[in-house]
């Protein structure tokens, strides 16, 4: 039972330091790895009770990584289970780990950790040196100097993180603003100057002189040449089944960086051995490499590390088996005897090839069930491993800290604002309109306030709350803007939703901030949930990265609260089209915003000189940004097929969503290349913020043989006319007589406030000039409805006395239609129930049904739902950043499905 199991983990990690441990791996037979499996049932004469049993038992382990990692996560260093694609090779594979590094580098309950030797791992991956040409220079020395500081490079960044963080946490203890800014001063330069009298990526890099390579390294010359060796040459180092050698420097890295950070030796407070969990390794192949990898550097290199760490996979019984070696399944309270039986088998074995025996090792590869099987007994009492003197002195210390909580108690985390509380540099909660976040920000507190005020005016009614959940701070004066207009868009939603005339029930609007990125939202869910009872939709969600996924699959699929997205676009958060809706990552999902591959797809086919042969692709990379990968996919599968492309993919990996990292370097090399090539469009698939830095490198790099370039990317972009400044703007219009191309950049836009007047005057002109005199209930209702709806919310805006309103990025338009929609799911549940506060459940059974005559009539356009929750047919204002004015221009609106709805948006039946 899963009992048994956490049980036997806690004595393999340490959890209890106290107690004697029975389940262990031994110092001179290395871990093992344990891989859960239902139980067999196959002796059941019963089919179909046993394929209940199975699919049960098969559910009970798909589950038990998100519990395990749910219940222990603030109390050891483990990594959260996510999603992840069933994709292989060695970039998903990398990615895969780094996103293991970098949970096990920031554990809940201490400051963060530097793993520099993964950093530096992680910099060679994309290096192609088996490549002919490549490999001919790296043997002629030519790229050392670049692989050398390429190491470095990665060292460095890493070490900046950490110190970023550090700095955040001093200023979290000291609070007078002078000391904060003096200690983290301080702190930066003791690690400056340390940093500046040693030899750099040589001390951090000490594990590589014995523990991955065949001679000791003595330089950072020798440490360089050994990489490239080790690159070159498909290694003769044993590796099992079938290991790259990339794969397996990811792996040795990453365990060094453990064995480094943990362990009684190293650290009194790291005693705790870290977790790493592989879910699913039958279905995802890149878990399973690395859990193989993980394998065989246990056999090897590796083995020989003071402290490894607990690693746990789960599949399907047989679903991914070893190649060679396989043992039988245990069960959980068998593990104090099968883990030194197995390595004594694992002995005998070997001892039996030495005398010239043919029977494979016994695999390190340990099948657990978490059927039935004798429960491990209750721990010792009295001393464990440690000493009594010891566990005396831990007495009286606990003793001591237990008196000083009951005299002082641990203070509550320092408020800033009601409803809000201070979290790692965020200002994070839940507020009414009472705690106003970004305070100093013109436009702000006018509108905090206005919500505050209706929320008060409704107090007394039945009402049913909506929170408006999107990371509510930044740094950047762009960003800073748009979150401000989105705001400013729900209050505009809430003011009409509760008109005199409108259908019930009012809505109560909150404002929920996540954490930049999304990084609390866990803490600020359970805000939300305990202090607003009626609390019926969660609308927002404006950035596709894997925390924003996490937090809406956990309001949707735990928590049975529907949720209403806006700016996600990604594709991974969208529910499939299909009629099995068990299978939704979320259920009771509705969207408003067509997804990226949607707009990209959408935008080619109105134009198709986009969609040409002459055209080149520059890509971020950059792990869990759900955005640059689906953008990158729809424009990977846009170019393909089109013969005499300009020129190859060009990819960078950026350090974040608003850091420059190294990406002007390559754009300056991308810019090179592409003047080469004959493109004269290039697919742009990042964030504004490097978007912003690609246009000026372009426009900036002399080129004679062109006059222009055209630059197509996703919605992201609507923030990049407000991150231009006048220099900016001067550079992009170029001058092509003296060599410097004009830039333009052209997207599928959320909306436009220009869009419905602009399209309505073309289809009268058109059908005037057919002789005709059209009138208006003449005009189609995907243009009549969000032409009026657009009306009513500037009217809105000239009356609600929130100070100027921005429409032109189009995301308070898209916001109100969010808010708006959460209003049309609540008002028609009543009518269904009856009652005047509906439940989620209610909510979410209506979500399907807002379509045809229940279709929202939002001022982006008509907004028609399908059974999955997904926006059908969804207008797609074209935007254009013309250089020669600086202005966005509307081109004219896409269809998705290549023409406009029909006149009464009925979705139709999807087949699959």
């Amino acid at each position: 039972m899963a009992q048994h199991l956490h049980a036997a983990l806690a004595e393999l990690v340490i959890l209890r330091r106290f107690r004697r441990r029975k389940v262990r791996f031994g110092r001179r037979t290395g871990p093992l790895v344990f891989q859960l499996e239902p139980p067999d049932n196959h002796a059941d004469n019963h089919a179909d009770d046993h394929a209940d049993d199975h699919a049960a038992g098969l559910e009970a382990i798909r589950s038990w990584p998100a519990e395990y990692y749910e219940e222990y996560s603030s109390v050891l260093p483990i990594n959260e289970p996510c999603k992840a694609p069933p994709n292989a090779g060695l970039s998903q594979f990398a990615a895969e780990l780094r996103a293991v590094a970098h949970r096990l580098s920031r554990p809940a309950y201490r400051l963060p950790l530097v793993f520099p030797r993964f950093e530096a791992a992680y910099a060679l991956v994309d290096w192609d040196l088996r490549d002919p040409e490549q490999k001919r220079l790296a043997e002629l020395g030519e790229l050392d100097a670049e692989l050398e500081e390429k190491v470095k490079e990665a060292i460095d960044r890493a070490r900046q993180k950490i110190l970023r963080e550090v700095r955040k946490a001093i200023k979290k203890v000291v609070t007078n603003s002078y000391l904060g800014n003096l200690a983290s001063g301080i702190v930066g330069l003791v690690i400056g100057i340390f940093g500046a009298f040693q030899v750099r990526a040589h001390w951090t890099l000490r594990w590589y002189r014995k523990k991955a390579f065949r001679r000791p390294l003595g330089t950072t010359e020798e440490l360089v040449r050994e990489l490239r060796r080790l690159l070159i040459e498909p290694g003769d180092e044993p590796s099992g089944n079938h290991v790259d050698e990339k794969e397996l420097l990811l792996v040795k890295a990453l365990l060094a960086d453990i064995d480094a950070h943990h362990g009684l030796f190293r650290r009194l407070n790291r005693v705790r051995r870290p977790v790493i969990l592989l879910p699913d390794v039958d279905l995802v192949p890149a878990r399973r490499k690395i859990r193989d990898t993980l394998l065989a550097a246990y056999d090897h290199g590796s083995r020989g590390l003071r402290v490894h760490p607990v690693v746990v996979a789960t599949s399907a019984r047989g679903g991914a088996p070893v190649a060679r070696g396989a043992n039988p399944a245990v069960s959980p309270g068998e593990l104090a005897k099968e883990i030194p039986a197995l390595f004594a088998r694992r002995k005998e074995t070997i001892e039996n090839i030495i005398a010239g025996g043919a029977e494979p090792v016994p695999s390190r590869l340990l099948p657990v069930t978490l059927g039935s099987g004798p429960a491990p007994k209750p721990p010792r009492r009295g001393p464990g491993p440690l000493t009594l003197t010891t566990e005396m002195f831990a007495l009286v210390g606990v003793l001591g800290f237990l008196a000083y909580a009951v005299i002082l108690p641990p203070p509550e985390p320092a408020s800033c604002g009601e409803g809000l509380v201070v979290m790692g540099g965020d200002c994070i909660g839940v507020s009414d309109g009472t705690g106003v976040l970004m305070p100093e920000l013109d436009g702000m507190p006018e509108v905090f306030a206005r919500i505050e005020a209706e929320n008060n005016r409704i107090a007394a009614k039945p009402y049913a709350t909506v929170a408006l959940m999107i990371p509510l701070q930044s740094d950047i004066p762009a960003v800073r803007r748009q979150i401000l207009s989105e705001v400013q868009g729900a209050y505009l939603a809430q003011l009409q939703a509760n008109a005199p005339d409108a259908a019930k029930p009012p809505i109560r609007l909150v404002l929920a901030n996540p954490g930049r990125g999304y990084r609390y939202w866990q803490r600020t869910v359970n805000y939300l949930t305990e202090r607003e009872p009626r609390l019926r939709v969660v609308a927002g969600f404006n950035l596709s990265l894997t925390s924003t996924w996490n937090a809406m699959h956990h309001l949707t699929k735990d928590l049975g609260i529907p949720v209403v997205a806006g700016l996600v676009t990604s594709s991974d958060f969208a529910n499939p089209e299909t009629q099995d809706r068990s299978r939704d990552p979320f259920p009771g999902l509705a969207r408003v915003v067509s997804t990226t591959k949607e707009q990209a797809e959408a935008l080619l086919k109105s134009d198709p000189k986009l969609a040409g042969a002459e055209s080149a692709l520059v890509a971020d990379t950059r792990p869990l940004d759900n955005y640059d990968k689906s953008l990158r996919d729809a424009f990977t599968e846009a170019r393909k097929g089109k013969k005499g492309t300009g020129v190859q993919d060009m990819t960078y990996e950026s350090p974040g969503l608003e850091e420059p990292g190294r990406t002007p370097n390559r754009f300056q090399d991308f810019a090179l290349n592409i003047c080469q090539s004959n493109a004269r469009f290039v697919y742009f698939a990042g964030r504004a913020y490097h978007l912003k830095l690609f246009v000026k490198t372009l426009a900036n790099t002399y080129c004679s043989g062109k006059k222009s370039y055209t630059v197509i990317t996703g919605s992201d972009a609507t923030t990049l006319d407000s991150r231009l400044d006048a220099e900016d703007l001067e550079l992009i219009r170029g001058d092509p007589g003296g060599g410097r191309p004009s830039v333009s950049v052209e997207y599928a836009a959320p909306a436009h406030p220009g869009a419905w007047n602009v399209e309505v005057e073309k289809w009268w002109r058109k059908n005037t000039r057919k002789g005709s005199k059209p009138k208006r209930e003449d005009l189609p209702r995907y243009l009549a409805e969000p032409q009026e709806s657009l009306a009513r919310l500037q009217h809105l805006i000239a009356t609600a006395k929130i100070g100027p309103v921005a429409l032109e990025d189009g995301r308070t338009i898209v916001t109100h239609d969010v808010v708006l929609t959460a209003h049309r799911a609540l008002a028609k549940a009543v009518a269904i129930s009856a009652t005047e506060v509906p439940s989620r459940q209610d909510v979410k059974d209506v979500l399907a049904d807002l379509h045809a005559a229940y279709r929202i009539q939002g001022a982006s356009g008509l907004i028609c739902l399908t059974g999955a929750g997904n926006p059908y047919d969804k207008a797609l204002p074209v935007v254009r950043l013309d250089p020669v004015s600086g202005k966005l221009t509307f081109k004219g609106v896409a269809w998705p499905e290549g023409k406009p709805p029909n006149n009464n948006c009925v979705v139709p039946q999807t087949t699959s």
